[in-house]
């Protein structure tokens, strides 16, 4: 791999390593990724303490107390959708600088729309432009998303403070921006190499979505087609991937598919989890029913279960909360899928840890 030094960091030059598939590892893009850690309280892995020092965690937790709150009253609209805008510029000229002039200069209800899961709650881009100025509005919003938004003044801040929210963001991204970031970044140099290589290899023998179905190890419900495939390692995003697209049939379609570089750590705990959720009947009816038929709506799993909704509906969360299934929004409906990939895990930690 081509890796360049610069500033004391690495530069990954955006590469095509099959035909339409680009390697790309854009080092600035990790501190965005790294306040996006810090909001969900490093609940995934504790590599933004590690690099940082828990000290000056603490320090930016107080400093931008707005930013972090803000988050936390609004985090079940579904915030993680602000990578979404990513698909609007990310070429080999992307810069954090450049991703948020194009978010500010964005009409805040178009921002704001984008921003967050509304179309869950049946909420357009028009009642969240009148939102902004009329209370009525706000007050008729806040109807429809209360049970995901219990704070009527968290959600009015996210809302009509939104400029502050994505300055601060970036104010943050761009204090973590560190040498010692770099340094980190530096020190997984082999990681990225063997990422690269690993898919690289893989595109040779397989079609870029099968290819990225099996790293999420997920059958997408979203399908393209894609024009592009961007393949992006990462250190600091939050979970162990994450894919962007935009809707079926839109115009120069691309996807690009984030991944963690971390080495898995074993954790005891999250296995008793997982094997506590595989042992209701139910639950393990359901894992089987979406191996059989692929990512399904929830209503339909309800029909094919034929239990009652709020029944259906505790079993998800509960293989949800163990890992075992995974969720694309798809405009206004959620499709779960067999998670294979944790499912893999889990039994190969029993395997290991008895000897099998």
């Amino acid at each position: 791999m081509n890796i360049e030094k610069a500033h004391g960091g690495i530069k990954v030059p955006f590469e095509e390593i099959a035909k339409n598939c680009i390697f790309a590892y854009p080092s600035d893009i990790e501190p965005i990724l790294g306040v996006f850690s810090l909001l969900g309280g490093e609940d995934m892995h504790n590599e933004c303490s590690n690099i940082y020092g828990e000290k000056q965690v603490s320090e930016w937790r107080r400093r931008y107390q707005f930013l972090f709150e803000t988050y936390e009253a609004a985090k079940e609209l579904y915030l993680f959708d602000l990578f979404d805008i990513l698909l609007d510029v990310f070429d080999d000229s992307f810069s954090v600088k450049r991703f948020y002039e194009h978010l500010i200069a964005m009409p805040e209800d178009e921002r704001l729309f984008r921003m967050a899961a509304w179309s869950y709650s049946k909420i357009s881009q028009k009642e969240i432009l009148h939102a902004l100025s009329d209370d009525a509005a706000l007050d008729a919003l806040y109807s429809k998303v209360q049970d995901r938004c219990p704070s009527y003044l968290g959600l009015s801040t996210f809302i009509r403070h939104n400029s502050r929210f994505i300055k601060d963001y970036f104010e943050l991204a761009k204090e973590m921006d560190t040498p010692s970031l770099k340094g980190a970044i530096d020190e997984r140099s082999r990681e990225l190499e063997s990422f690269k290589k690993n898919v690289a290899a893989a595109l040779g023998k397989g079609d870029p979505l099968e290819i990225s179905q099996k790293i999420m190890g997920k059958t997408f419900q979203n399908r393209g087609p894609y024009e592009t495939f961007y393949f992006v390692p990462s250190l600091l995003i939050p979970g162990r991937s994450f894919r962007l697209f935009y809707e079926n049939g839109t115009k120069h379609n691309k996807q690009i598919l984030v991944c963690s570089i971390r080495e898995e750590e074993k954790d005891t705990k999250d296995t008793v989890a997982a094997l506590k959720a595989l042992s209701d009947e139910t639950r393990y009816q359901i894992l089987k029913l979406l191996y059989k038929n692929g990512p399904m709506k929830g209503q339909d799993i309800v029909k094919q279960m034929q239990l009652a909704p709020s029944t259906i509906s505790h079993h998800m969360s509960e293989l949800k909360e163990s890992g075992l299934i995974t969720e694309e929004p798809v405009k206004t409906s959620k499709y779960y899928g067999l998670s294979s990939n944790r499912l893999k895990e889990v039994l190969k930690m029993v395997k290991e840890d008895f000897d099998l």
